[in-house]
């Protein structure tokens, strides 16, 4: 199925932002790589090193617009390797049916983590991230680990 992309009405600063990152990615130094006990290792998948990080830390320390997860190309301090999934859901995020606060179920871990993929992947091959983010939430729908990427079941 073909996928209509909605039309990016948010400010020209995000997106000229986010191509900004996005291009950098590639000059990235390898050797540079955050750890703390805000950041822990869960898994290797699809050649990606899987972190579930605190949040709010990571909101408060290093990105005031870092959600429920993020990868190398959205966000600059991320290692292209790696995706950063929250294991909390925050004050402001577009769930539906959570308390701030809340604990992230595996489920809504596992399809973050999946979206986050597919996102790099598309960013990866120069789509904006406007345009990869829409892609990952139909992949996370197809997937059917959650109903919808907005509600925790």
């Amino acid at each position: 199925m073909k996928l209509k992309f909605k039309k990016d009405k948010r400010d020209k600063l995000w997106a000229d932002l986010e191509i900004d990152i996005q291009k950098r990615g590639k000059k990235k130094d390898k050797r540079f790589v955050l750890t703390g006990k805000w950041k822990k290792f869960v898994r290797k998948q699809d050649g990606f090193k899987i972190f579930a990080v605190d949040g709010e830390w990571v909101r408060n320390n290093l990105s005031v617009i870092f959600g429920h997860g993020g990868h190398g190309y959205v966000h600059e301090f991320i290692p292209l390797n790696e995706i950063w999934v929250a294991t909390h859901h925050f004050e402001g995020c577009e769930c539906r049916n959570v308390k701030k606060g809340q604990k992230a179920s595996q489920q809504y871990f596992d399809s973050t983590t999946l979206h986050e993929i597919a996102e790099f992947k598309e960013m990866k091959k120069g789509m904006s991230f406007w345009k990869a983010h829409q892609i990952a939430l139909q992949k996370e729908t197809e997937a059917g680990s959650l109903k919808d990427p907005h509600l925790e079941f």
